[in-house]
């Protein structure tokens, strides 16, 4: 910690002499390099990371601003890709909701002026008060110009609910219309109807052709569900599905110990495949910082703890794959040399890996271990097949050191992907602004249905 804030201390003299009017530009860069010669290679190395992080941030920010749907007379306007450059045509509505909270970060961080942040997100929520939903429930992927339903695609209660925290980020943020608009939307939701009554479980899907399937049985990226839903006047369950989910959380509570380190990482609740994300959709509206729940779980030290887990995993299959190590780790779902997948890391029941690692799982995750995740940024950024116009590529793997070991992946690799993911982005952007500010945290814990729908399940404030 002592590096760190000694970088950050560094980083605001070099930016101070740089914005000084009475410093000319050549004396800023003498005192920036001056300062540079005078620090320890640690010290460097924080500081290089902090840089990366920052710029991460900036490119992320810069996808959805310049690839989202801008032709006012688009009935998709505001809609944001799923992917760049591949899928010019399809956007995802969870993506939407991570263009709709970065906004607020964009004119906070003097990318954008208020007047044209309050203005895309006025008219991306116009455009999304008048698409097609069922039972106010958006589709998961629609077309980026018409935002008809696209790909067959399921009408998504995860997609609509990230898409809604990142409405409710915008709202609170910029006020007036947006937020009376975005009220509007939510209470358009009719969260009992996406209720399976037998289960006391949330369907995981539904397409008007077959009707409801699947549940969300265990625990994983849809804690925001049941504060969104709880905080709704017409909700009937309560807290019932919320305790349901604890319940089965019973079975998913392990602790993990490095077989490389020899570290114990104490009990928490894991995911059923163990994929980082799953840590940190939620985790980016949510300040689980501040709230205990029922039973005082703390979501926040439960992800910090799986997060340890997913670094020490990587660790630990260092020597079979040659992309994992202390500075390039964060297994979870992303592209992968032969197939998009949910990758994880034990001790979930279910973890699949093969030596790809999605770089945004580290990157977001520098609220949870700060150090670990600089490094993982600033090594990212050295890698030159990994750099974009948006940032970090989504994925790569190296392959396994023993081709032996995985001769299907041996002969795909070394892979680095061609995509950004605007969901992955999405979680970098808004990790970081927590990281720096609080910003995101902030807008979305001053909703008060989002107050009421934490107190209804349980939760208590610290």
């Amino acid at each position: 910690m002592k590096r760190i804030m000694i970088g950050l201390f560094v980083m605001a003299m070099v930016a101070g002499c740089s914005s000084s009017n009475e410093v000319s530009s050549a004396t800023s860069s003498s005192s920036s390099q001056s300062l540079s010669s005078e620090l320890t290679s640690s010290e460097q190395e924080i500081l290089e990371a902090q840089e990366a992080l920052y710029l991460e941030q900036e490119k992320s920010f810069a996808f959805f601003w310049e690839t989202t749907t801008n032709n006012p007379e688009s009935a998709g306007f505001g809609l944001s890709r799923d992917r760049w450059p591949g899928n010019s045509s399809i956007a995802s509505i969870a993506s939407v909701g991570f263009a709709l909270a970065a906004i607020p970060s964009g004119v906070e961080r003097g990318y954008i002026t208020f007047s044209e942040g309050y203005s895309r997100a006025l008219d991306t929520l116009v455009s999304l008060s008048q698409m097609t939903r069922v039972e106010g429930f958006y589709y998961h992927f629609v077309n980026m110009v018409t935002g008809a339903r696209e790909w067959n695609s399921e009408v998504s209660i995860i997609d609509t609910g990230l898409m809604l925290a990142g409405a409710i980020v915008a709202a609170q943020y910029f006020g007036d219309e947006v937020a009376t608009l975005v009220d509007e939307i939510y209470l358009g939701v009719n969260w009992d109807w996406y209720v399976n009554p037998d289960t006391l479980m949330f369907y995981m899907g539904y397409k008007p052709e077959t009707g409801h399937g699947g549940a969300w049985d265990h625990f994983a990226e849809q804690i925001i569900l049941y504060v969104l839903a709880a905080g709704h006047p017409t909700y009937t369950y309560g807290d019932r599905l919320y305790k349901r989910l604890k319940f089965l959380s019973s079975n998913f509570t392990r602790g993990y110990t490095s077989t490389s380190t020899s570290e114990v990482v104490e009990p928490f609740i894991y995911t059923y495949d163990g994929s980082l994300f799953q840590h940190q959709f939620s985790h980016a509206f949510i300040d689980f910082r501040d709230v205990l729940d029922y039973q005082n779980t703390d979501w926040f030290i439960n992800a910090k703890r799986a997060t340890r887990a997913n670094y020490l995993f990587t660790l630990d299959n260092a020597n079979r794959y040659k992309t994992y190590s202390d500075v390039s780790w964060g297994i979870s779902a992303g592209d992968g040399p032969n197939e998009y997948r949910a990758y994880g890391a034990q001790p979930a029941k279910n973890n699949s890996h093969n030596g790809t690692i999605v770089p945004y799982a580290a990157v977001a995750s520098i609220n949870y271990w700060e150090y670990e995740s600089l490094m993982a940024t600033r090594h990212y950024s050295t890698i030159e097949e990994l750099q974009t116009t948006y940032g970090f590529a989504d994925a790569y793997n190296l392959g396994p050191l023993d081709p032996s070991y995985n001769p299907t992946i041996d002969a795909l690799t070394p892979w680095f992907d061609s995509d950004v993911i605007g969901i992955d982005k999405g979680i970098t952007l808004l990790m970081i602004e927590n990281y720096r500010s609080n910003l995101i945290w902030d807008m979305f814990m001053s909703n008060s249905r989002v107050i009421e729908g934490l107190t209804n399940l349980g939760f208590s404030f610290r």
